[in-house]
């Protein structure tokens, strides 16, 4: 198979098998952990082939064994053979130092699946239909044939030394995480495809929270706008403390990730995304100038700053091991061994050496002094030299190699190591590569606020704008839109992690009057008087939850629902506190129903009773009016005049309100 088929299939094989995974609490399997030296300039592991194998894919589920075991031991093979596809489980174990359990256990897995075994050791599985190999197959692997090998390792005692832990697994699997991350960064072509709101809120991008005065609007967008960047249920943000919420929202908008404006009447859209602005400057002799730049509106800010890719530092460690390092030392023997010669391990006595003269059967080393054919060849092991090399990471630290050595592996030619261990920590540490990567990040969620929304003209602030906040035309999206800004002439698109949330008093401007553009792209939250906490707040024989409703309902009456007063005048009045009760009254009630009957009193004296308005006989008028052909007219009538008391120091509040609420005797 080509290397472009090989990733594809790696991929898919990896899905499953993370798939399984899921399903099957401490399922394992191997994974490629580094390209070989010969295969280094190929880089198979950074493009993408996460298992063994060069031109096939070989899929271990225990571990693969060293260079005494030889490279395989029990795989899922995907592969071509005379280019025809070819798919099998091979038992592998030709030669190397393994232990009588160990041969046992290969020999009852292949007898149990009918493996024939040819006289080096090696046998194959072969399944008929090749195309289900991500299907049939792998499940047979996975399922029917890891089991028996479970069942009989645990037979031989064998489970720790071939199942791969949890930490082993998890390990390898990072370093491919990093590796996909860092390789999605290359094939992204620019910066808006990074958008994605796979991990954001589901609600909705653009909202507006609408009602009358005093419902907590602008007070709740801290709670929508903290749901929305720590993707929290309101709920659960409604349990914590205020000042807590307020903290973190500060923090929020200290680093540009919370926005908020207020629309008005002289808002534009040069404020709002960019405009064309004076600057005064002075020269070094004092003489001033002014110049013109394009300046951000705070829209086009927070959209820059959302559209930037955020990136983790993540360092790609290359272990080079000590099987890595002997693999390494036993083929470069092998290479000079075909060509009749000796690879030549140098010692610490200059100008001496020891040549490797063969390789045992076992996969042990032997090696003999150079400067003699007929010196004594001498044995160096596989499990004895890493010993050594585990305890002897470094070989200077070494002041008497026969002791030390003798005390980590008893007696043994300490030369003849020594020699091994310097050729294979050599290769370690010129091997061993650490890679440090930049890895983009999932795009953080922004919010812009802009309270009293309805109070700008928002078809002029937004301009061409209005359209690309919908969601489907955000960038990232499959109708996604830009537009080239006026006068920047930058390409401008709005991304998907910005959600905007705004602020609409019902009293000032209608609903229904609204921009018919905007209610389009917005979705309406209402928030009206909420009376539950009002009634915990008791005062004689009433309660400020039954005062509300009771004045709402008769505003209502009058007027209509989008112009009733908020929970928010009477929330933070404590029981009995007459004053603070009056001073809500005469700083936000009554100048709120003056503004909505525009002086009209007699409205006004049906909503508050006469504890608040007075009524007033008009005088006897002696004024002549004019006279109309010859004759003088009638006076018209004049109605009562209603004017509100002063809510002085002589105001009874209490009484003013049982008369409000109708609990005065007639």
């Amino acid at each position: 198979m080509n290397q472009e088929k090989i990733v594809e299939i790696s991929e898919k094989l990896l899905s499953r098998l993370l798939e399984f995974k899921n399903n099957n609490q401490g399922f394992t399997f191997s994974l490629r952990q580094r390209d070989s030296p010969q295969a280094k300039k190929v880089k198979r592991l950074e493009k993408g082939q996460w298992f063994q194998g060069s031109d096939y894919i070989y899929l271990p589920l225990f571990r693969k064994g060293d260079s005494a075991r030889k490279i395989k031991t029990i795989g899922f093979v995907i592969g071509n053979n005379n280019n025809e596809p070819t798919n099998y489980i091979e038992i592998s174990f030709k030669k190397g130092n393994f232990s009588d359990k160990e041969i046992e256990f290969y020999k009852e897995l292949a007898d149990f699946f009918k493996i024939s075994l040819n006289k080096e050791n090696y046998g194959y599985y072969y399944f008929k239909n090749v195309d289900k190999f991500l299907d049939e197959n792998l499940e047979f692997y996975l399922i029917t044939f890891r089991n028996k090998a479970l069942e009989l390792l645990n037979k031989y005692e064998l489970t720790d030394q071939y199942v791969i832990s949890e930490n082993e697994f998890q390990k390898n699997l990072k370093r491919i995480t990093i590796i996909k991350d860092n390789n999605i960064l290359k094939v992204i072509p620019t910066q808006q495809n990074m958008i994605n709101d796979n991990n954001m809120n589901p609600i909705s991008l653009n909202q507006i929270l609408y009602g009358p005065p005093g419902t907590g609007k602008t007070y709740n967008t801290i709670n929508r706008a903290l749901q929305i960047i720590e993707n929290k249920s309101l709920i659960e943000l409604e349990s914590e403390e205020r000042d807590a919420l307020k903290q973190r929202f500060d923090h929020y908008s200290n680093n540009g990730q919370i926005m908020f404006t207020t629309f008005h009447q002289s808002m534009s859209y040069e404020d709002f995304i960019e405009g064309i602005k004076p600057e005064i400057e002075e020269d070094e002799e004092g003489r001033k100038s002014v110049i013109y730049e394009v300046k951000k509106g705070i829209f086009k800010q927070i959209a820059e700053e959302a559209r930037k890719i955020r990136y983790q530092s993540e360092e790609l460690s290359q272990q080079y091991t000590f099987d890595d390092a002997w693999d390494d030392l036993v083929s470069e023997a092998n290479e000079y061994l075909e060509k009749e010669e000796s690879l030549i391990l140098n010692i610490q006595t200059v100008g001496m050496g020891l040549k490797v003269v063969d390789i045992s059967e076992k996969g042990n080393l032997k090696v003999q002094p150079k400067s003699s054919k007929e010196a004594k060849i001498y044995t160096v092991s596989f499990s004895r030299a890493k010993k050594l090399q585990e305890a002897f990471p470094d070989l200077s630290v070494i002041k008497n190699i026969d002791k030390e050595f003798r005390a980590v592996i008893g007696g043994s030619n300490s030369t003849a190591y020594w020699a091994v261990l310097n050729y294979i920590n050599n290769r370690i540490n010129s091997q061993t590569t650490t890679t440090q990567l930049e890895i983009p990040l999932a795009p953080k969620p922004y919010v812009l606020i802009i309270d009293e929304i309805n109070r700008g003209n928002v078809s002029q602030i937004f301009g061409e704008l209005i359209t690309l906040i919908e969601e489907d035309k955000r960038l990232g999206k499959d109708e996604a839109l830009e537009v080239i800004l006026p006068y920047s002439k930058e390409k401008f698109g709005v991304p998907s992690n910005l959600h905007i949330i705004g602020t609409m008093n019902t009293a000032d401007r209608s609903v229904e009057a609204l921009d018919t553009a905007l209610r389009r792209r917005f979705s309406f939250v209402e928030m009206m008087p909420e009376y539950e906490e009002l009634k915990k707040i008791q005062f004689d024989d009433f309660q400020l939850g039954e005062l509300l409703k009771t004045i709402n309902s008769r505003i209502e009456a009058l007027l209509d629902r989008d112009h009733t007063i908020g929970h928010s005048y009477f929330i933070n009045i404590k029981p009995n506190d007459t004053e603070a009760l009056k001073e809500a009254f005469a700083n936000k009630i009554i100048p709120l129903l003056q503004e909505y009957f525009y002086h009209d009193y007699e409205k006004i004296a049906l909503i508050l009773g006469e504890g608040f308005v007075e009524c007033i006989e008009p005088k006897e008028s002696k004024v002549e009016f004019a006279r109309w052909n010859g004759k003088t007219l009638e006076k018209p009538d004049t109605s009562r005049l209603f004017k509100i008391k002063k809510l002085d120091d002589n105001f009874n509040i209490l009484d003013s309100i049982k008369h409000l609420l109708n609990r005065v005797a007639i």
